[in-house]
């Protein structure tokens, strides 16, 4: 879906222009087509790897994706050094805490949603019931989400960025280890329930840090990358899922999955993303040199 809408921006490059100017004063860049491009043939090549063996794919198939997978990161390293001002800006990406920060909120985002694959199936297995018994004994999960996020607004305010992120990331992998370990429609609803906590206040906390991570005027742009990543971490979970499905367990699966947000735990612990300072004008100016 995403390749005609890179043609229309093409076809839009100066609607995109003027958009992109920003600030009254600040000079507008042309859309990077080229940054998007590998971008998405990355994210594309990533998810569908993970499952080839579960949708089928031949060989071949698998073969040229995997081509295009590491032509797109060649390519984004390519571009990434030769257009520092595109779409994937190097003084973004090389902010300190901006990796670790995409990277946790992949990992939250990677076992909620691999847990939401699962969950309808192993209720309506545990019930003998259908999809719609499956969603009704799911609805107190999703109404978690509400009281997450006033929680998780209030600890904000008393905790530091990473100490949120890493309680969100321990709830996560408590979340899928308790749908892992436990048999029945409850575990599965509390398990979920765990997990829609951590999925509820990640991407607003993790996309928050962009003032404290970047200057002013690459905030818009930091927090657009963030989310494609956070994102791209909820498409590789339950795509992860999907590759090990008739390889191994259940079980295994999940525990599998488990170690994901545990890795967000760790990047949290060690790497404190958005510990509060605020990079200086001065020294944006100095990074983009």
């Amino acid at each position: 879906l995403a390749l005609p809408l890179l043609a229309a921006a093409l076809a839009g490059r100066r609607t995109f222009t003027r958009i992109g100017a920003g600030e009254p004063h600040q000079p507008a860049e042309r859309l990077d087509i080229i940054g998007v491009a590998v971008l998405s043939v990355l994210a594309g090549s990533v998810i569908t790897l993970l499952q080839a063996r579960a949708v089928g794919l031949s060989a071949a198939v698998t073969f040229a994706v995997a081509v295009a997978g590491a032509l797109a990161v060649l390519g984004l390293w390519w571009r990434v050094r030769h257009a520092p001002e595109g779409f994937v800006p190097r003084r973004v990406i090389a902010a300190r805490g901006f990796l670790p920060a995409g990277l946790i909120g992949g990992t939250i985002f990677a076992g909620y949603y691999g847990v939401l694959f699962l969950a309808p199936s192993l209720i309506e297995h545990a019930t003998g019931g259908g999809p719609l018994e499956a969603g009704a004994l799911l609805v107190p999960a999703a109404a978690c989400s509400v009281l997450a996020g006033r929680l998780v607004s209030a600890a904000t305010d008393r905790f530091a960025g990473w100490q949120v992120t890493a309680g969100l990331a321990a709830l996560t992998t408590v979340g899928v280890l308790v749908v892992a370990v436990f048999h029945g429609p409850l575990p599965v609803v509390v398990g979920a329930a765990l997990t829609v906590c951590g999925f509820a206040g990640a991407q607003a906390v993790l996309v928050g840090l962009a003032p404290q991570l970047v200057a002013h005027p690459d905030r818009d742009t930091t927090q657009g990358l963030l989310n494609f990543m956070i994102f791209l971490g909820g498409g590789i979970g339950p795509a992860a899922v999907a590759g090990l499905s008739g390889v191994v367990s259940v079980p295994v699966t999940l525990a599998m999955l488990a170690a994901l947000p545990l890795a967000g735990l760790v990047l949290s612990v060690t790497r404190h993303p958005g510990d509060g300072r605020r990079p200086e004008p001065d020294e944006a100016r100095a990074s983009q040199l």
